[in-house]
């Protein structure tokens, strides 16, 4: 066994493995906390492990998304651009539609705000797509309103939205406005749907938000460490609501 500890120690110290590998359960004393890797102030990565295997919160974005890809199909809305649209719907979309807040992007159907877009007609949308937005927009209230509206009776909203995260530092950082919990979405989505069915999800533990934060890719986690579910530490919270006919 000693031997196994020497061999295998990483960069944070025996002791840590020791008493990992002897006691699975073990809980360091206070102060006794070795820290290794996880000691630093700076994380590892500031793109959100793009440049290290690819986010981490996209294994669990992406996996909602697989398990509903029936939902995504008819004519389908997605926010920025229909890459999720196309890839889970395949030849179940019969018309694939973007909204862009400007007309940078000239594939977009639409351009504007969300939460401002009475250009958008009602009742329209069999699914509409909104991974990791609603967080960007000021009044996501008003957002989900618009979702209500523009969505058809019986069509399929698919929200994810963030919890523990970082914040981008680029390109949206002016607009990075919220982070939610389940019980927040369960209740906008509760009064922005009122009388639909919704499914509320949130997918995380501490070690996933720990390795999120510092920037470590998916790449880095095993599916165990990724698939264990802790409440108090939700890295995403997905929702699916069912319109009413």
């Amino acid at each position: 066994m000693k031997a196994f500890i020497k061999k295998h120690a990483p960069a944070f110290g025996l002791r840590w493995l020791h008493h990992k590998v002897l006691h699975k359960n073990y809980i360091p004393a206070v102060g006794k906390v070795a820290t290794g890797d996880f000691g630093e102030v700076l994380p590892f990565s500031t793109a959100f492990g793009y440049d290290r295997g690819g986010p981490v919160d996209r294994y669990y974005i992406e996996n909602f998304l697989e398990k509903e890809a029936a939902s995504i199909k008819g004519r389908v809305l997605e926010i920025g651009d229909n890459e999720y649209t196309m890839l889970y719907g395949g030849i179940n979309v019969k018309q694939s539609d973007i909204l862009h807040i400007d007309e940078s992007n000239k594939a977009a159907s639409f351009i504007g705000d969300l939460s401002n877009a009475p250009h958008i007609p009602s009742n329209t949308f069999d699914c509409i797509v909104l991974t990791q937005t609603l967080h960007l927009i000021y009044d996501f209230k008003a957002a989900l309103e618009t979702c209500f509206r523009i969505l058809k009776p019986g069509g399929a909203f698919l929200l994810t939205t963030p919890g523990i995260t970082p914040i981008d530092k680029g390109e949206w950082k002016e607009t990075w406005y919220w982070s939610f919990t389940d019980k927040a979405v369960e209740r906008l989505l509760a009064e922005a749907f009122p009388g639909c069915a919704a499914a509320i999800n949130y997918f995380g533990n501490v070690h996933v938000a720990t390795a999120f934060l510092y920037g470590m890719g998916v790449q880095e986690l095993t599916k165990a460490q990724l698939d264990f579910l802790d409440a108090q530490y939700q890295v995403i919270v997905t929702a699916k609501v069912t319109k009413a006919r």
